[in-house]
């Protein structure tokens, strides 16, 4: 693992509280510890594919979400174990967790293709009967244990609260289970969906359009089966004098005077940042300060549980004409940019969905202005300026309900440092 620590600026005033922002890009790097020649190459998986099959499924979301589960069960080897769970009003296993040896593949294909379209949607009920499959299964070998859910509606029979499902997710993940949530077209609660991954442990997808189902299930099976690093966490120390709040949405915890984040399983080659809004009180002239980052995590190679710091990030009491020259780190300034617009499409849609078009227009406009002077230089950040615009034009009518999703699922990925 790799950890590279970006200031937007180093000194800060010592007659003032100031504000600083601290950018960590965190990198699993490929091949950093080289595996036993007799060892695996990668961990065997022990999956739940949770299928929604209620009426709203019926046709082509049903059929490219049965392929999608079909071309996973043919690509895992006899070292992985799956299960498949489709559900409605009832839910059905419709194959129990099993050794994927080459006859168990061909019987759980045969029983994927038989699944049919039914009534409501008992999301809860189909996840955790999914999960408790790969629970059942967890500790028979250092399997990474993943529950995918796959829905385009609403929990609207068995468990419904989301908080309730928050807290089986957050459960389930200290267990060891992970869960990655896919919304599929226009009437999945996103919100739901989303918390449900954070806390989790695993990702949030949003999918437009049938058609993109399996290209998205076959990324997230390629992300699992890449996993590098697994519980990976980031500790924050901060010295006397400064606090510090995340901007991302990344699942923290208080410890002591400092924060510990947590980013959960990473793949190979995959780099993560997490941007700190600091907040540093007034201090004695020349007096520097470092931030303490420390990184913890489990090496899948190695099979070992590792660490590595850095004290690279340095502030410093100056005076406030010396401050005033310091120019602005541009690549910490265009993460600020992104983390700002991302909030900006959450508040926003908070308001289009109470109907106060006027105020979520408003909202993004600002936004808009913030980007185009945080990172002038920045065309990542300009293009954004363009898009928070528009947005701000189309959010003085409402937005519609795919536009909706789309926002939403924009701003996740920004606050979870992930590629759309």
């Amino acid at each position: 693992m790799k950890i590279i620590a970006n200031l937007d600026r180093r000194l800060v005033p010592s007659t003032a509280t100031s504000e600083r922002y601290l950018r960590l890009e965190i990198t699993a790097e490929k091949e950093a510890h080289k595996p036993n020649i007799d060892g695996p190459q990668r961990l065997p998986l022990n999956l739940a594919l949770i299928i929604d099959r209620s009426g709203s499924m019926t046709g082509t979301k049903l059929e490219k979400a049965k392929e999608a589960a079909i071309f996973c069960l043919r690509n895992l080897t006899g070292a992985d174990r799956a299960a498949v769970v489709s559900y409605d009003d009832t839910v059905t296993v419709v194959s129990p967790s099993r050794v994927l040896t080459p006859d168990a593949k061909q019987e759980m294909i045969a029983a994927v293709q038989r699944i049919e379209s039914g009534g409501s949607t008992n999301l809860g009920g189909g996840w955790l009967t999914g999960a408790q499959e790969v629970a059942n299964y967890q500790h028979e070998s250092n399997y990474l244990n993943r529950a995918i859910l796959l829905s385009d509606g609403l929990a609207n029979v068995g468990i419904v609260d989301p908080i309730a499902l928050e807290r089986h997710a957050a459960e389930l993940r200290s267990r060891g289970v992970s869960t990655t949530t896919m919304g599929i077209g226009v009437d999945f609660n996103e919100d739901l969906m989303e918390r449900m991954a954070i806390k989790g442990g695993g990702h949030f997808y949003f999918i437009e359009h049938a058609r993109q189902i399996p290209d998205f299930l076959h990324r997230e099976l390629g992300e699992v089966l890449s996993t590098a690093a697994r519980n990976v966490t980031v500790t924050l120390d901060l010295p006397a004098g400064i606090d510090a709040q995340l901007l991302n949405t990344f699942e923290t915890d208080r410890v002591g005077a400092g924060l510990k984040v947590r980013l959960d399983d990473m793949i190979a080659d995959e780099a993560r940042s997490a941007l700190f809004r600091l907040s540093v009180r007034p201090g004695y002239l020349g007096t520097t300060m470092p931030l303490r980052v420390t990184i913890t995590y489990a090496d899948v190679a190695m099979g070992e549980t590792m660490s590595v710091s850095s004290s690279e990030a340095v502030l410093t009491y100056a005076t406030e004409a010396d401050c005033e020259r310091e120019q602005p780190n541009p690549a910490v300034m265009e993460q600020v940019a992104m983390q700002e617009a991302a909030r900006a499409r959450e508040e926003a849609l908070q308001y289009d969905a109470a109907g106060d078009y006027a105020k979520s227009a408003q909202v993004l406009a600002g936004a808009a202005n913030f980007v185009a002077m945080a990172a002038p230089a920045s065309p990542v950040a300009q293009a954004e300026v363009s898009a928070l615009k528009d947005e701000s034009t189309v959010a003085q009518e409402g937005f519609s309900a795919l536009r909706r999703k789309a926002l939403h699922y924009s701003k996740s990925a920004t606050q979870q440092s992930r590629k759309r």
